[in-house]
């Protein structure tokens, strides 16, 4: 029996989604069988032959992922189409440890919806509770929302009253991550199959910590007290160099093995068209070929990213990026470019700094609550802790805290291209499963003893092992899977209007035609 998913329809979103839950996968061929394919999932534009196809699959055991668009089909019914924000688990969800999951689009609900709320307070999702019929229907097609480009300034949660905000993806594709992730897992468990992946840190870590700098204004003084703070506390940190302004300090951060140097800039902006982003990431590679530095990762300006930004990355040979703007609170993941997935890997950061709660007239203790508040959630969904900083935020006592939290956590640090290069041996190493008699057989992975397995029982209980060509059930150390994060009684508040939104973005425009007219 392949432990093995099925790839039906359009296969590029859900690639990404595959590859960064770490599952084996496959684009479907003439015949679907239930013991070639664990799990089938389906796109949307799937035709009435593969429908056909899909409805004898399920007949025989087979389990699928689809949207509801699709389930309709399926079944000959019909469904009622709604403009849906974002979705959001109840308390008896099957899908506990999701937070708020954003979508902005058309949607499609069916009749017989039990699971997920909408933010106008309706069923959304189907998931069956039939005896022998294995099958989850979301409310849009998930390899779609996991390749949406659109962008958004949002609201992020906290135990203060007053919300920070940045502009990031309009989507959460972390969140559609962890739904389909959590999808799969309830399917091979519904057909009382183990749910076998590649884990997501190397040695079988439990999370990875890495810390951005991204150097804007900063002064040497504010830079160099940076990077006394970060070597004390033996931090290996990535600073994205404001090259037009902060030529002085490659010598400075070259000097320590925990500092990795990337591109943030020459000019401080990000354009629209190829030409003028290759030539501002050309005249700040040339600042440091002349200081033999070789970078291999850049962060654009204010975190925004598009495809002609992606065609310049690309072009100018580095090997990762991260932008808000296309990712945040994720996996790492390869964007789509020319209609097919071919750009630089992106790594996603959780988007708010010290500088966007300073903007909020947080305290210091407020906003070592709201990182502690974070943190709690990413540590038990298993995600990354990626936080980045600024020097001339200074508030240097929070980030002491956040480093020896770092330390209590037992969570070991990476700079990111360090992790970049993991992640790409990982994706690269997702192997065939095979389960039969109690064993999972494993085919095609490479030797290297930081890749790691997780295994999920249908009882609950769950195993984090080092790689190996067969792993023998019964013999392994089985664990309780970790208790589900839940998200505080008022987490849905961070969707509510902010009208410090608008209200800041008003001051910094009017404080912008005011310094340009005094020059």
């Amino acid at each position: 029996m392949k432990l093995r998913i099925g790839i039906l329809g359009d296969r590029i979103g859900w690639e990404v989604l595959l590859e960064q839950i770490g599952v084996p996968f496959d684009v479907v061929g003439d015949s679907m069988l239930p013991n070639e394919y664990s799990v089938v999932v389906a796109s949307d534009d799937v035709d009435d032959r593969e429908s056909e196809m899909l409805r004898q699959y399920l007949a025989l055991g087979g389990a699928v992922l689809c949207s509801v668009k699709v389930y309709a089909r399926l079944r000959q019914t019909t469904c009622q189409y709604v403009n849906i924000e974002y979705l959001y688990p109840s308390k008896s969800s099957i899908f506990q440890s999701l937070g708020i999951i954003d979508v902005y689009s058309r949607c499609q609900l069916p009749w017989n919806a039990n699971d997920l709320i909408t933010n106008k307070r309706s069923i959304a999702a189907y998931v069956s509770s039939q005896a022998g019929e294995h099958l989850i229907a979301l409310p849009f097609d998930s390899s779609k929302v996991a390749l949406d480009s659109r962008t958004a300034y949002k609201s992020f949660y906290s135990p203060a009253r007053r919300r920070p905000f940045e502009k990031v993806s309009l989507s959460s594709k972390g969140e559609i991550r962890c739904l389909v992730s959590q999808c799969l897992e309830i399917l091979h468990h519904r057909r009382k199959l183990p749910f076998a992946q590649l884990w997501y840190y190397p040695n079988g870590s439990r999370s990875i910590f890495c810390f951005r700098i991204d150097t804007d204004k900063g002064t040497f003084e504010q830079i160099k007290i940076l990077a006394k703070v970060i070597e004390r506390n033996g931090i290996p940190a990535t600073w994205f160099v404001d090259l037009k302004n902060h030529k002085n300090i490659l010598k400075l951060l070259s000097r320590e093995s925990l500092h990795e140097i990337g591109v943030h800039c020459y000019e401080h902006k990000t354009f629209s068209d190829y030409k003028s982003n290759i030539e501002n990431i050309n005249k700040a590679l040339n600042i440091l070929k002349e200081s033999k530095i070789s970078p291999k990762g850049f962060a654009s300006p204010f975190g925004m990213w598009n495809e002609e930004l992606g065609r310049s990355i690309i072009d100018s040979g580095f090997e990762y990026s991260s932008e808000f703007s296309y990712d945040y609170d994720n996996l790492p993941s390869v964007p789509k470019l020319y209609n097919r997935k071919c750009g630089v890997l992106q790594i996603p950061f959780h988007p708010i700094c010290i500088g966007s709660l300073k903007r909020q007239s947080y305290t210091d203790k407020q906003m070592v609550r709201y990182f502690a508040e974070v943190i709690q959630k990413k540590v038990a969904r298993r995600e990354p802790l990626f936080f980045y900083h600024h020097p001339n935020d200074e508030n240097i006592s929070v980030l002491d805290w956040l480093f020896q939290e770092m330390r209590r956590e037992h969570i070991p640090a990476k700079n990111i291209s360090e992790y970049a290069s993991w992640w790409k041996l990982r994706i690269n190493s997702i192997p065939e499963f095979r389960y039969t008699k109690g064993c999972i057989h494993i085919r095609g992975i490479q030797k290297e003893k930081s890749l790691y397995i997780r295994i999920a029982k249908p009882d609950g209980t769950e195993a984090i092992v080092p790689v190996a060509k067969q792993i023998m059930l019964e013999t392994v150390r089985w664990d309780p899977k970790p208790a589900a994060w839940s998200a505080p009684d008022d987490f849905l508040r961070s969707r509510q209007f902010n009208y410090r939104i608008p209200l800041i973005l008003g001051i910094d425009t009017l404080f912008n035609i005011f310094r340009k007219k005094i020059r």
